[in-house]
């Protein structure tokens, strides 16, 4: 609201000059107003698309998850293998802890088959270059020609680099039926 007594002019009792003064003020006050509200508005609007952002790459970490399965039931191990940092960890459901070789030696000798992965639940987190992926699910594996049923929950562990996102390490433990 503005007050009408500031705006009379000085010395003058001319009612016009008020009116002019207080339109003029109204005008200023509507100006800025638009101006306080665009500049809000594109706060706004940076937010919302860091938000937006932030659920695609969660979208594609998720996606790049769901392909190693894919990779590990199709016997791909290339494409894994091409997912991998040199000093990638995993720890087995049964607490074994092995290097990139040993993982890639285990999947390729045959010994250790993923027969068919079911998901049931996973979600993806990013802080600056870091995912982790987490996620329960059924996995069917032949061990040594034995068919095993694991449910399991595991965690992935992702960097980026530049635009390029790399598994560094997984982590897998059995859980109860």
């Amino acid at each position: 609201m503005v007050d009408k007594s500031v705006i009379r002019v000085t010395g003058s009792s001319c009612k016009r000059c008020s009116f002019v003064l207080l339109q003029l003020n109204r005008h200023y006050c509507f100006l800025n107003n638009i101006k306080m509200k665009s500049i809000l508005t594109l706060v706004a609007i940076f937010f919302i698309g860091q938000v937006f952002a932030q659920k695609s790459e969660e979208s594609t970490i998720l996606s790049l998850s769901a392909s190693i399965f894919r990779w590990e039931v199709g016997n791909h191990i290339d494409s894994v293998e091409g997912l991998l940092t040199e000093k990638f960890r995993v720890v087995t459901s049964r607490g074994d802890v092995q290097t990139k070789e040993q993982y890639l030696a285990t999947l390729r000798s045959g010994n250790v088959f993923h027969d068919s992965i079911r998901v049931e639940q996973a979600s993806a987190g990013i802080t600056g270059a870091t995912a982790i992926v987490t996620g329960k699910g059924w996995f069917h594996m032949t061990v040594s020609n034995n068919k095993l049923h694991r449910h399991l929950g595991y965690m992935e562990v992702f960097g980026r680099k530049g635009k390029r996102w790399a598994l560094l390490a997984l982590y897998a433990s059995v859980l109860p039926d």
